[in-house]
């Protein structure tokens, strides 16, 4: 980890070179426009063999030149050619640099090889380096505009840090019409030697910061990454991130249900929204969400009270709060008194409010909106027009929007339901005032719910889980266990999960008919006969599972057939066959977890049993969890209603899954560095208050430990 030093070169230099600026080379010549054009302060030198002066600031022939060693280098050269040029700065004692320009990491053997040997220098000297494959940064209240690209002429300091990897949405960023300054933002690039976390940290450590977003392709540090947000959270500082790319990360392993399922999206958005960040899934919804937290009025819930114009819109309103998760609550016996008072006798009182009535619009709704603000269901008041530009009726809804932000304390927005056509002067005076105008009517009331959940979130106990005393045994027969056989199977996976509490059904592991027959009569009739082996893994699917098995001729057949159907399809490795008591029929979930690359022991939870691929209904969460979390997981599957009963279904035991679901969380972390990947597949829920059983189970090692 960089010290504070480097990084404060890196974002506030007092001094800059830009190497590769001649008035011919465009990306060079523009980074020292720029640092003109916005006031940087510091000393600025060019470096350029041709010696001559570029945009009024003097050129030196050679990094050995320069007058001193620059706080920061931004160089604007070839691949070969910027390893050179490091090189020199590195000896002259250069502390950060910004390399622009791609054909680095991501280019090939060629560019991977300068790109290791810039990353061995810079860790060997302690420099920072934002890059390479990147656009540069900008600290606007210091002119420090480090970027080969043309800034809005507006560009000001605001209370936002922004860390991109992409340029294009620096870019877009930086030329934002919605108001949203940054106080810092950063194209990364490939993160060859910063990535995204320490410059966030580095952001927060700035008390200016009110908000950190981020677009991430990948997360590079994912521990690093969540120490940040747990800091941004100490601070009351909110996170938002929009992460891409939904491909599946490699499994190593496959045979599992769980490996199969692990997709990198689906982790990350699981690990970020337990630790309180606020995910959003396009750039149109990050602003929305941006410019309603900026605004400093956080909604307690969910619950919006609108004032729309249009029978239709309000009904776009609608459909789209239910989608987003907004609900729109009755309004308030005495709301509909007031309402009742200036509104024409025809216009029906609800929320959403069509108050448009005969037109008297400029009588209406200041008391509408008044009305919902005092309404004590509502805790959001939106005003939901268009605000058509060039007519009178943006004006007039402009200055009711600015009455009541001085007349209640509720979070107030403007959320219009187009994004485009908007009158430019109403939107800027309530922006200037800091009233929210969210374009379009789904990222609008997105962000709201978004704003809720995040202060719930906030506001909520956070227990830390509470370390079972089996832990040490677990982690020590795991790794015995492991030590014998890469890959376990259901007995002794089961015997394993028994460690933290899991409940498993009595069973016998026998090898021979006669002591099946023996153990079926010890355990009591039905019973179930499976075969086991570390390679009989979905035995569903190869005719290796007989249930009900109610009397000794049915187990006799049983065992014939399981047999025949074992030796026909060559299944090897089967070492035995289990006779377990029979479970009461229940509610299939999949318990799982996995080594993550990025976050370490992930744990998950699927309705499904065997169909769990099909329906991919997974939640995942970084292990260990506290019951609470496993509560959230369970209300995000969309088969959660399964739980409470559904078409007549007796309700399932939910406190006996969460239970089992925190359990196997330490399981998983009990697994750290020796399990790749293990799932308790099914969990057979029984009906509210039978409890749960693991009815099957694996265990894969970690291949490098």
């Amino acid at each position: 980890m960089l010290t504070r030093e480097p990084l404060q070169s890196l974002l506030r230099p007092q001094s800059v070179a830009v190497v590769g600026a001649s008035p011919r080379r465009r990306m060079a010549r523009t980074v020292l426009a720029n640092l003109r054009r916005f006031g940087y302060r510091g000393r600025v030198w060019a470096v350029h063999p041709s010696g001559q002066p570029v945009e009024g600031y003097p050129c030196y022939r050679s990094i050995g030149d320069l007058p001193t060693a620059p706080d920061c280098a931004v160089i604007a050269l070839s691949p070969e050619n910027t390893l050179s040029a490091f090189r020199e700065l590195v000896a002259r004692g250069v502390k950060a640099a910004v390399i622009l320009g791609s054909g680095f990491g991501e280019a090939g053997p060629d560019g991977q090889r300068i790109q290791a040997e810039l990353v061995s220098l810079a860790e060997a000297h302690g420099v920072a380096v934002c890059g390479p494959n990147c656009l540069g940064l900008i600290v606007p209240d210091e002119g420090v505009t480090l970027t080969g690209y043309h800034l809005p002429g507006d560009l000001a300091p605001g209370a936002v840090a922004g860390v991109v990897q992409s340029g294009s949405v620096f870019w877009s960023l930086a030329h934002n019409t919605r108001g949203i300054r940054f106080r810092y933002l950063v194209s990364s690039g490939n993160e060859a030697v910063l990535d995204a976390a320490q410059y966030l940290a580095a952001a927060l450590a700035d008390p200016e910061v009110k908000l950190l977003v981020a677009f991430l392709e990948t997360v590079r540090d994912g521990r690093r990454l969540l120490e940040v947000v747990e800091a941004a959270h100490q601070r009351g500082v909110p996170v938002v991130v929009l992460k891409v790319g939904r491909s599946e990360a490699g499994q190593a392993a496959v045979l599992a249900h769980t490996g199969a399922l692990a997709g990198s999206h689906e982790v990350v958005a699981g690990v970020l929204s337990q630790h309180g960040v606020i995910r959003v899934d396009t750039l149109d919804e990050l602003y929305d969400v941006a410019e309603f937290l900026l605004a400093g009025r956080l909604p307690e819930t969910n619950r919006v009270g609108a004032v729309t114009d249009s029978g239709g819109e309000k009904t776009l309103i609608l459909d789209w709060g239910e989608r987003v998760g907004v609900t729109f609550p009755p309004l308030h016996g005495r709301t509909a008194e007031r309402l009742r008072e200036v509104l024409a006798p025809y216009v029906p009182i609800s929320n959403p409010l069509d108050a448009w009535g005969s037109g008297n619009f400029e009588e209406v709704y200041p008391v509408a909106l008044r009305a919902l603000a005092d309404d004590p269901a509502i805790d959001t008041v939106v005003l939901g027009t268009d605000m058509v530009r060039e007519t009178e009726e943006a004006q007039l809804y402009a200055q009711a929007m600015l009455e009541l932000a001085q007349y209640t304390a509720k979070p107030i927005a403007v959320v219009t339901n187009q994004a485009n056509g908007l009158d430019g002067e109403a939107v800027s005076t309530l922006r200037g005032a800091g009233i929210p105008v969210l374009q379009g009517t789904e990222y609008g009331y997105r962000a709201i719910a978004r704003a809720a959940w995040y202060r719930r979130w906030r506001e909520r106990p956070r227990p830390q889980p509470q370390r079972p005393r089996v832990l040490d045994e677990l982690r020590a027969a795991l790794s015995d266990a492991l030590a014998r056989s890469s890959m376990l199977g259901e007995y002794e996976a089961k015997q394993l999960f028994a460690l933290v509490g899991l409940r498993h059904p009595r069973e016998r592991l026998v090898r021979s008919l006669e002591e099946a027959l023996t153990a079926a009569e010890e355990l009591g009739y039905p019973v179930v006969l499976k075969a086991v082996g570390p390679r009989l893994l979905h035995k569903t699917e190869h005719g290796a599972v007989r249930l009900g098995i109610s009397r000794r001729a049915e187990l006799e057949q049983a065992w014939r057939e399981i047999t025949e159907r074992i030796a026909e399809i060559s299944v090897g490795g089967v070492t035995g066959f289990l006779v377990q008591e029979q479970v009461p029929p229940g509610l299939e979930v999949i318990l799982g977890c996995h080594h993550d690359p990025t976050f370490g022991m992930v744990v998950s939870v699927g309705l499904g049993g065997v169909l769990v691929e099909l329906l991919r209904d997974v939640v995942y969460r970084r292990a260990p969890i506290t019951a609470e979390e496993a509560e959230e997981m369970l209300n995000e599957l969309r088969g959660a209603p399964l739980l409470a009963g559904y078409r007549g279904k007796a309700p399932r035991d939910r406190a006996a899954l969460v239970e089992a679901l925190v359990q196997f969380s330490w399981f998983a972390q009990a697994g750290e560095g020796l399990i790749e990947v293990a799932e308790a597949n099914p969990l057979i829920v029984g009906e509210d208050g039978a409890g749960a059983w693991v009815v099957d189970g694996l265990v894969v090692a970690r291949r490098c430990r």
